[in-house]
């Protein structure tokens, strides 16, 4: 991890902390930076490529970056992990079409003898360009046993997003590498919400409209959710009072269970709101709300569960909208990382979303952290 402004110095500070825990040669590199390193990245990548010995360097821009203990958004922020003792195939698709439907050949293409449990595919996409849930839907079944994370680049000052791979360096992209490793990474996805409401069903609706829960006005039961004034503001009450939608049968609303997608606008006239997925008669949902108590506790209880093992290093994929504007400290969630996980090096970015496990099945996540295991 390094806060140096300058590119060369932040590499050698953040390259040399990586290279400490090598006993061999890096066969691969995930470089996270904020934006306040966009303008010099050529610069950068090239010193990087220089002092740890490979151009097999992949990465994107971030909203913010974690390890070390540590959690820097905006600013210059740069964090490195070097990895060796596994097989790497780091990439770089451009020009993605709307329907992406060759991203699992060339992914394919890049996992020798075809994908196994051991395989942890990253995927770092621009999500202005890259149809994430064609994409996704392309991946998951295709590139199954292999476990799929990974976060969405972001640039919150020039809207212009950075992936890289080696030496080419675009914006629009998917950057990424695959991991083959000895054992299967263990992955845990932990999420920022408290159900408002019980399950209801869509009883009318329209594309991602919807106008009737259990029969009543949605937006009459979303404000009944919100309460108080956030109820009389709309506006303030989208950042709060989210839409969950259950992807496991057994335990619908508990952590892990559920989707949460943001309340994408409000027809006040109609009573009706609408959700960036389509929804159709019959479908259930529920109202959840971003509480930073709950966030802790459902972290705590998701590194618990991963207790155990002897982890060689961590990624961790955060939400932007997590960190110290939510949880009212600087760097707790990277301290809860440490406090677990001991001295298993951990790097990480927040993203502009996140991909992850949720019901067993490979998702595109908001308002989640999503922790990958390599072992």
């Amino acid at each position: 991890m390094s806060r140096q402004a300058d590119p060369v110095l932040a590499v050698e500070q953040a390259g040399t902390a990586a290279l400490s825990g090598l006993e061999t040669e890096v066969e691969v590199a995930l470089l996270f930076a904020t934006p306040g390193h966009a303008s010099e990245m050529p610069r950068l990548l090239e010193a990087a490529a220089a002092h740890l010995g490979t151009r097999k360097i992949v990465g994107a821009t971030a909203h913010g970056v974690i390890g070390g203990g540590e959690e820097l958004e905006g600013g210059h922020g740069l964090v490195i992990a070097a990895l060796s003792g596994l097989h790497a195939e780091p990439f770089l698709l451009t020009d993605l079409a709307p329907e992406a439907p060759h991203v699992a050949d060339e992914l394919l293409a890049r996992i020798e003898g075809g994908p196994r449990p051991e395989d942890l595919v990253v995927l770092l996409p621009d999500p202005r360009k890259v149809p994430l849930l064609s994409v996704l839907e392309d991946v998951r079944e295709r590139l199954a046993p292999a476990v799929i994370v990974g976060a969405g680049a972001a640039d919150p000052v020039l809207d212009r997003p950075l992936q890289w791979c080696g030496r080419e360096l675009e914006t629009g992209a998917l950057a990424g590498v695959v991991l083959r490793g000895s054992r299967p990474p263990r992955v845990g996805v932990t999420q920022a919400c408290r159900p408002a409401t019980e399950l209801m069903t869509v009883t009318r609706a329209q594309g991602h409209w919807v106008f009737e829960l259990d029969g009543r006005p949605a937006l009459e039961v979303y404000r009944e959710a919100a309460r108080g004034p956030l109820a009389e503001d709309l506006r303030r009450a989208a950042s709060f009072v989210l839409a969950a939608l259950p992807v496991d049968a057994a335990a619908p609303l508990e952590p892990g269970g559920y989707l949460v997608r943001n309340v994408a606008g409000f027809a006040v006239a109609e009573q009706a709101l609408a959700i960036p997925e389509a929804v159709v008669v019959g479908d259930r949902i529920a109202f959840v709300v971003r509480d930073p108590e709950s966030a802790r506790g459902d972290l705590k209880a998701m590194l618990d569960r991963m207790a155990g093992g002897t982890p060689a290093a961590a990624l961790y994929f955060d939400c932007c909208a997590r960190g110290e504007s939510f949880f009212g400290v600087p760097g707790l969630e990277a301290a809860y990382l440490s406090q677990a996980l001991g001295d298993t090096p951990v790097a990480g970015m927040f993203g502009s979303c996140e991909i992850g496990p949720v019901g067993g099945r490979t998702e595109l996540l908001t308002y989640t952290g999503v922790l990958a295991l390599i072992e």
